[in-house]
């Protein structure tokens, strides 16, 4: 269990592309909280034919990061 959970901590906190993908997704969540009319549910259905192509660790931190901006923001 505490491998698995190192294992995980060093697959998202040791690289690089993530932390750009995850900052990308929270200004999309921004955006898409402070539009009037958009939601994040919205946000995730635009999202996920460009979350198709990443790699699964980075597409699941950049739904979740877009979709807790997007509350965070006004939705």
């Amino acid at each position: 269990m505490t491998d698995a959970l190192i294992t995980a901590a060093a697959e998202v906190f040791g690289r690089s592309d993530i932390w750009l993908i995850v900052l990308a997704a929270a200004v999309y969540g921004v955006f898409v909280g402070a539009v009037p009319g958009l939601t994040a549910t919205m946000a995730v259905a635009l999202f996920v034919p460009m979350a198709a192509w990443l790699d699964p660790v980075a597409a699941m931190a950049a739904i979740v990061t877009m979709v807790a901006c997007a509350i965070f923001a006004g939705d």
